[in-house]
This record gives structure tokens, C-alpha cells and sequence, in this order.
């Protein structure tokens, strides 16, 4: 499916100042290199300079100190990257726009079940015992939804994911192929040489408008919840162990894990590749940056590092036999 909408259209969705051609349509969001002369784009960073200066795209989101870069149509915003992410949203084929409303007769659905006629289920889905499927949802084909699961009003699951048992799922809540939500955390006593299994019998809260990145993990609660708060949005690969706690509007990037039962607090980022250990607290307005290793609470808003930074193999051999005998050198 392919449509257009006009400059003026854009510019009241993205709430930009329209300098050119109101009427002028455009049917898709390019980068600044590709875009074609029926395509929008948009200018954030000096790198892209040259790309501006050739591109063919028929209009342009720039800030208004830019503004006098480009010739052509322009919508003029304080943050370009942000109207391209609402532009975005525009031109996004929806899932819903490919799928039938209705139960595919080869889902399996449990005749205690509730699911909504607004919202599809896909083939070869399997629905549990006692869940609710609420208006305007989307299941992808092939997902699992185990029993008394709660799926809020216009979710989307895509193919292949795993609800266990007692998960619950607010409002536009998005969960990517592979994500499994309610496993069991790593719990184990030991009884001499063996492992004795901790049975999770909590569950797994989940706020609205969060986001769930493809083949992340979200394990169930021991005991109690998992929580996950409105407007979190989670990358790709994330492991969140039993217990853990997210506050509202914070980011986590791929290949990061939080181990069980740590609190993390509101408007925090988490970079890419971190490590936090169990039982601790993060507060609010956090920001820690990539491959960081987290090993105690933090009580204090900012931005944290741990990790080194890139250097030649060389000079990186002789700085971690320093480091090895640091602690003798000061002693000494």
C-alpha cells in the first residue's frame, strides 16, 4: 500500500514551520543520500553537510538555525531528529493494515478466553485458559499466550513470541518477534552437589506504551512482580531477571542485563552491552553509558562509565599490566 500526504499536512502533524510549497506531496521519509524527489528527509548533524547540499529530496526538516542550508521546501523545527520520528509515524505500513480481524482457524483459542472482534489472531497461535485479548490487538502468527494473560487495547505481538501464565500488558504495548515475557529467573539452592530449583510463582506487569525488543527476556517474579513502567522501551537482546523494577520512561539498548530483584529508577538510559548486578537501586535521571558494569546502587542522578575505552592492542597490553600492579605500586 503506498499513499501521500502533503507538506502541510506533515507540517501540522510534526508541529513545524512550513517554509515552500504546502500543496506538494510527498509519498515516503528518506535519508538525505537516497531521498527522491517525492520523498522527505531531514538534516540534524554537520556530518551530513555534503548529503544536504546534493540531495534530491523534495523537502527538508532542519532546525531554523540551518534553515538557510537548503533551497528547497523546508519544515523548520527546534529538533529535526524529532519531527523525522513523528514524520515517521506517518509513513509506517502498520502491521494492522495486513492482517483480517477475526481468529485464524488455525489458532487455538480456550473457550474461557476473551478475545475482542477488533482484535486478529494469527495462525497457529496458541491462546491459555482465561486471558483477555482486548480491543484492537494484534497477535502474530505463531505466539504463545499462556494462561490468564492480559493484553491491553491496540498491543501488538508480532510472530513468534512467548506470553507465559499471569503476564499482564498495558495500553499500545509492542512485543517483537522472539521476546519471551514470564520465564523463570535463575533461582537454585544447593543441597550438596546438586541444584534444587527455585519455582517462580510470581508474575510479569507490564505499563503502557512500552516496547519490547526482539528475543529479549523478561523473567517472572520469584515471588511478587516484575515491573515494568508506562513508557519504557527496551532494545533488542535485554534480559531483565525475577523481580526487577523499571521506572517510567527509560531506555535500555541491546545486549544489556539487569540481574533480579534491582530497582531501576524513572527517565534512566541504559547504553548498550551493560552489566548491573542483583539487589540494588538506581534513582532517577540515571544515564549509563555503554559496556558500563554496575555493581552497587546508584543515589545520585547522572551519567556513570566504567570499562576502557578503544586503544591499540599495544598500548592496551601495557596499561593492564599497570593496572594489575597498581594497588602494589601505591603500597609500596
Amino acid at each position: 500500500m503506498s499513499f501521500s500526504l502533503s507538506l502541510g499536512e506533515i507540517a501540522d502533524h510534526i508541529g513545524a514551520i512550513l517554509i515552500g510549497d504546502s500543496n506538494k506531496s510527498v509519498m515516503g521519509i528518506s535519508s538525505l543520500e537516497k531521498a527522491t524527489k517525492d520523498q522527505l528527509s531531514f538534516y540534524s548533524r554537520k556530518i551530513f553537510l555534503s548529503d544536504l547540499q546534493s540531495t534530491s529530496a523534495a523537502a527538508i526538516i532542519i532546525s531554523e538555525k540551518d534553515s538557510s542550508l537548503f533551497k528547497g521546501n523546508l519544515l523548520v523545527m527546534e529538533d529535526p531528529y524529532l519531527g523525522y520520528a513523528k514524520a515517521s509515524r506517518l509513513f509506517k505500513l502498520f502491521y494492522k493494515d495486513q492482517v483480517a480481524l477475526g481468529i485464524s482457524k488455525y489458532a487455538e483459542v480456550h473457550q474461557t478466553s476473551k478475545v475482542s472482534s477488533s482484535a486478529s489472531v494469527g495462525s497457529f497461535c496458541v491462546v491459555g485458559k482465561g486471558s483477555v485479548i482486548s480491543d484492537g490487538v494484534i497477535i502474530g502468527s505463531g505466539t504463545i499466550i499462556g494462561s490468564n494473560v492480559k493484553v491491553g487495547p491496540n498491543s501488538l505481538i508480532y510472530p513468534n513470541s512467548s506470553l507465559y501464565s499471569d503476564i499482564e500488558l498495558g495500553e499500545d504495548v509492542i512485543v517483537h518477534s522472539g521476546a519471551v515475557i514470564g520465564s523463570d529467573g535463575l533461582g537454585f539452592a544447593k543441597e550438596e552437589q546438586n541444584w534444587v530449583k527455585v519455582e517462580h510463582l510470581g508474575d510479569v506487569i507490564i505499563g503502557n506504551r512500552v516496547e519490547i525488543g526482539s528475543n529479549s527476556s523478561i523473567d517472572r517474579g520469584s515471588l511478587g512482580s516484575t515491573k515494568i513502567s508506562s513508557d519504557v522501551k527496551i532494545d533488542n537482546l535485554v534480559h531483565l531477571a525475577h523481580n526487577v523494577t523499571i521506572g517510567e520512561h527509560s531506555a535500555i539498548a541491546a545486549n544489556s542485563a539487569v540481574a533480579g530483584s534491582t530497582s531501576i529508577g524513572k527517565r534512566c538510559t541504559i547504553a548498550g552491552c551493560c552489566g548491573i548486578v542483583d539487589n540494588i537501586q538506581i534513582v532517577d535521571d540515571v544515564h549509563i553509558t555503554a559496556m558500563t558494569l554496575v555493581t552497587k546502587s546508584i543515589k545520585t542522578p547522572g551519567i556513570y562509565s566504567s570499562g576502557t575505552p578503544l586503544m591499540k592492542n599495544k598500548e592496551w597490553k601495557k596499561s593492564a599490566i599497570k593496572f594489575k600492579n597498581l594497588y602494589k605500586t601505591l603500597n609500596d
